[in-house]
Order: structure tokens, then sequence, then C-alpha cells
């Protein structure tokens, strides 16, 4: 594996939904840091022994030498005494003890360097390496926490909407049995309830398949890049420590240089994304995505995945409609504040990828801190974006300006006036001092949901930064502009246009972050394309800069509906026979809304915003 492959390695990138596996490989790694420990405790141990050991041996032999010194220099019985004058050989020996007792003093020394410097150091960085896996550990059971409680509200809705169900059913038969107003009324109300309770199922369904790609495709994916850091941090620590032993030891003993340098060979060699590249190759397995949640109708009540839109459940979406989009609002400010510090605090850390010291936890603890601060406000954002898109798609065109009811003030003295009947709510004008709620968010194509851009860019950003402390590229203003394709690109839709890879084309509308960008090509069609499938060349702006900018969008082509969508394509002419069926061509490429499950066969489709039936014979899947 080459360094510019090693260099982008990713995790989250590679391997799918394996934050488990991938904390328990980072946890033996963090733990392992203790069997190190000990190997230099008990090396520092063994060296202080040995240089003990070699001070008690120089001392004997140094005592051994004074008593001899004589008898060996000048003999037992000298003619002339020799004083402190000793024989060259004992010269010898004596530098030679000498020189034994500093050896030993600097073992000692190579001993205590080895528990301060290396051993010491090793207790502090698995210390912190450890609370750091907590952290991150603690926002994935938050995040485990949250796709669990939204698995069971939707278990909860669908119960309830089916309850709802079997009483409406209860009404009706109560209904056709008797002409009474009351159980006419009653089956209205009944089934009015049942609606509402029905739009808050789908309501929950399509926020949970939104919520599940954010925890697949963005969240997890974006713990395990901070569990890759940890770890590659770790190693690359581990590495500094060794070496700084080995440099310890090679003052201590010149001798043993060529063996000492065989390890800092090795610790060279040890890159950090080593260790990565092997847990990957080893852990790579085939992964399928969860299916998405889908609307399940009651076995009582019979009915399709669509809104009821008429009043007064009408009422009751604009409402939802008003509270969503002032939640909206809130939690977009909030995320573009904590994504904005998030970048902020990744090149911050970015800056120091070539420097690790023990010290490198803070700038990596308040990253973590701000990213669990930014996931809580973008799960926020993303539902609350989510029924805003659902309630608009299936209202269509209709008015969904929404006025508060206000309740009357009740007199402080009502007492005095037999005021115990309760006051009835009124509707005023905003004239008259109502809350209106007005919705200020573009309504999308009824057929498209578009899942923002901005989900997945934030992974994208800090694999930027973590390759260069400049940051990521920020686009110009507006203005025409041309390009060229990076991907091929087929439409799936009449509003698309299809591109094959490296043809050029002209800017018509910039990306509105909903993923998609407006451009005509060479041949005169013009359509709507993936923003992360093109290269953007914006012109020269007015105050000439000279410099263009490149517009990139996210790391994936951006979803265009809530689930997706399937064609037939037609095989031969057929004509309409009737209101509920649709004209087709040979060629034509049909919406498929209803297959022939039932063994009719009639499919239903939509052609040119058309809906109706065509035989089934006449189409085939594509």
């Amino acid at each position: 594996m080459s360094a510019d492959e090693l260099k982008t390695l990713s995790i989250g990138n590679e391997l799918k939904d394996s934050f488990k596996p991938t904390s328990k490989w980072v946890n033996n790694g963090i733990n392992w840091l203790t069997d190190i420990e000990e190997f230099y405790r008990e090396r520092g141990t063994i060296e202080k022994e040995y240089a003990a050991k070699l001070k008690e041996l120089s001392k004997r032999h140094f005592d051994k030498k004074a008593k001899l010194s004589a008898h060996l220099s000048v003999g037992d019985e000298p003619q002339i005494t020799p004083g402190s004058l000793e024989s060259a050989s004992l010269v010898l020996w004596t530098e030679v003890l000498t020189q034994t007792e500093a050896i030993a003093e600097r073992r000692q020394k190579f001993g205590q360097e080895l528990n301060v410097k290396v051993a010491d150091n090793m207790s502090v960085l698995k210390t912190k390496t450890t609370r750091l896996a907590k952290q991150i550990e603690v926002i994935y059971e938050y995040l485990t926490a949250e796709k669990t409680k939204m698995e069971e509200d939707i278990n909860k809705s669908k119960k309830h909407y089916d309850s709802l169900c079997v009483a409406t059913e209860s009404a009706r038969e109560k209904s056709e049995k008797s002409s009474s107003e009351k159980y006419t009324k009653r089956l209205e109300d009944k089934t009015v309830d049942m609606n509402v309770g029905k739009n808050d199922y789908l309501i929950k369904i399509n926020i949970a398949n939104r919520l599940k790609d954010k925890y697949y495709y963005q969240d997890v994916p974006e713990l395990l890049d901070y569990c890759q850091e940890l770890n590659e941090s770790r190693v690359g620590l581990l590495n500094k420590l060794v070496k700084n032993a080995s440099i310890i030891e090679r003052n201590a003993n010149d001798e043993i240089k060529s063996i000492l340098h065989l390890i800092d060979q090795t610790v060279d060699q040890n890159n950090p994304k080593l260790d990565t590249a092997m847990y990957i190759k080893h852990n790579v397995a085939d992964w399928k995505e969860p299916a998405d949640f889908y609307f399940i109708p009651s076995s009582i009540w019979h009915d399709d995945e669509t809104l009821i839109t008429k009043e007064p459940e009408l009422t009751n979406l604009k409402k939802r409609l008003a509270e969503a989009s002032s939640r909206h609002s809130r939690f977009e400010q909030t995320c573009l504040d904590s994504k904005q510090k998030l970048e902020e605090a990744t090149q911050e850390r970015s800056k120091d990828a070539d420097n690790l010291t023990l010290k490198f936890d803070g700038k990596l603890s308040t990253s973590l801190s701000i990213l669990q601060t930014f996931m809580k406000e973008d799960t926020g954002r993303v539902q609350n974006e989510v029924e805003i898109e659902t309630i608009q798609n299936f209202a269509g065109d209709k008015d969904l300006t929404y006025i508060e009811k206000v309740q009357k003030k009740k007199s402080t003295f009502g007492f005095l006036h037999g005021g115990s009947k309760k006051e009835k709510s009124e509707t005023t004008s905003p004239d008259n001092g109502s809350d209106v709620h007005s919705l200020s968010t573009v309504k999308t194509n009824n057929s498209h949901h578009t899942l923002p851009s901005n989900i997945f860019n934030l992974r994208r950003n800090r694999a930027q930064s973590n390759a260069s402390s400049t940051g990521p590229p920020t686009n110009g203003g507006g203005g025409p502009g041309s390009g060229k394709a990076l991907y091929a690109y087929t439409a799936a839709g009449s509003d698309e246009v299809s591109i094959g890879a490296g043809e050029t084309f002209t800017l018509v509308e910039e990306d509105d972050g909903s993923g998609w960008t407006l451009i005509r090509l060479n041949n005169g069609q013009q359509g709507l394309a993936p923003t992360s499938y093109l290269e953007i060349v914006k012109a020269i702006q007015a105050d000439n800069t000279g410099s263009s900018t490149k517009k990139k969008g996210p790391s994936v082509a951006p979803r265009r509906g809530a689930k997706k969508v399937a064609y037939v394509e037609a095989l031969y002419d057929y004509t309409a026979d009737g209101d509920d069926e649709i004209s087709i061509s040979a060629g034509d490429k049909i919406i498929l809304i209803q297959d022939d499950i039932d063994g009719s066969g009639w499919t239903e489709g939509e052609l040119n915003g058309q809906r109706g039936m065509f035989p089934t014979g006449y189409v085939k899947k594509i």
C-alpha cells in the first residue's frame, strides 16, 4: 500500500456499522500499553540490579588490588618501598575497575530514566487514551439509544394507528346498522382521529428513514474515524516512547548501538496506518444496508401511504408544519455554529499531526465534545426537515399558512357570573393579534425528497483539514460558469439530464444546498445533475481577482426520494379505454406506482404527470 493510499485510509469509509468490533480493537491496543509499561519497569529494575552488582564487583576487586598492589608491583621483599607507585599493569587494571564503576553509575541512571521517561509516560498515555475511548463510547451509546427509541416510536405509532382503525371500523358497522345521526357523527370523528394517527405514523416513518441514513452514513462513520485517530495517535506516541528508550540506552551503552539501531529501524517502519490497514484487511465483510421503513396498512382499514390533506386533518398538518419550521430554523443555526467550531477544531488538530505529544488529548477531547453537540442538534434538524418536506410534498399547492387559535381570557371574577362553563376558543384574524405562522421554506418537487448535502460534508471537510491545515475551499459568489462531468450519470426523472464522464456543460443555476445543480449540455438539453458528479468552474468575478472557484458537492450522490423510484418500459403501444387508464407508446419510461401483485393483469403507473392503469404484459421492468 502506497503512502498516498495510507494517508487517505478511513475505517469510516471502508467498514460500515462496525463500531463495536473497532472499539474493542482500539481498546485492545490501549490495554496493551500496560504490558509495554511492565517491560520497561522490569528492564529498569534489571539495570539497577546490574549496576549494584557491578559496583560491588568493582569494590571487591579494588580491595583485592590494594592488598596485592605492592606485591604485584615490586615483589614480596623489595629493597626500596615503591610508595604509591604502581606497575603499568595495575594502572591498566585500576582504569578498568574505575570505568566499570562509571558504567555501573550510568546503568543505574539508565534504569531510572527507563522508569521516569518511558514507563511513567506509558502509564500517562494509557490513562488518557482510555478516557478518550470512553468518551467516544458514550457518544455511540447515545446514538444507539436514539436509534432504538426511534424504532420503538414507530412501533408505538403503528399500534396506535391500528387501534384507531379498529375503532373506526367499529363505528362504521354501528353507523350502517343504525341511521342515527349520533352514530354517523361518531364515525366521522373516529375517521378524523384515524387519519391523524395515520399522518403521525407516516411522518415518523420518513423521519426514521432519514435518521437511519444519518446513523449509518454519517454518525457511525464519523465516530469510527475518531476511533482511528485515537488509535493512530496512540501508535504514534508509542513509537516516540519506544524510540526515546532506544536513545537512552544508546547513550548509556555505545557498544550495543548496532543492536539498538535495529529497534530504531523497526520503530521507523511502524507507520500508525499499518495497524489500520491490517485491521481493515482482516475485517472486510459483505454488508447490506438495512431496509427502509415503509407504511404497513392496517388489516382492518386498508389504505395507501399518502398523508390525509383534507380538512380538518389539514389543519393538524398546518400546525405541525408551523411548529417544525420554527424548530428547524433554530436547529439549523445551531448546527451551522457547531459545524464551524468543529472544522476549526479539526484544523487545529491537523497542525499537530506531525508533532504528537502527550498533550494531544486536550484538542481531541474538545473536538469530541463539539461533535456530540453537533450530532444532537443535527438530529433535531433532520427530524424537523423531513417533517416539513413530507407535509409540503403531500399537500401540493394547498395553502399551508397556519393561524393559531387564541383562547379567550377567563374572568378572574368569573364565579360572580356563574363562570363555571368552559369558554369557547375562537379564531381571530392576523389583524386581531393572532399568532400567524408563515413558512419560508421552499417546497420541493412532489416526487423528490432531497437529502441536504451538509449531512455528508462534515466528514469530507474533516478529511480535507487532516490533509492540509488550510481548510476546505470556500465558494465564491454567484455568476455564470461552466464545467465538466467527473462521472457518468443517467437521468432518473423528467427534470434531470444524462451526462457522460468528461462531457462539458454550461452552469444554469448553482446548487442551493439540495445536492443538485441545473446545467445545460452542448446539445441544448437542460436539467438537474448531482453536484458531486460535476466539476464546476465559475467565471471570474467583477472584482477582477482573476481567481476561479471549484464547487464540490457531497461525497455521495444525494437521494432524490424517501424511497427508490422504480420504472417500467413500454414494449407496445396501448390506447386508454377508460378514465382510470393511461395511453403508452413503445419505449416510454413509466414510473411504477403499483405492481401487478394480485394477478389481475393490470399495472398502475405515471407518465407525463398522468397516473392510470395499463396491461402488465405491455411493459417490462427496468
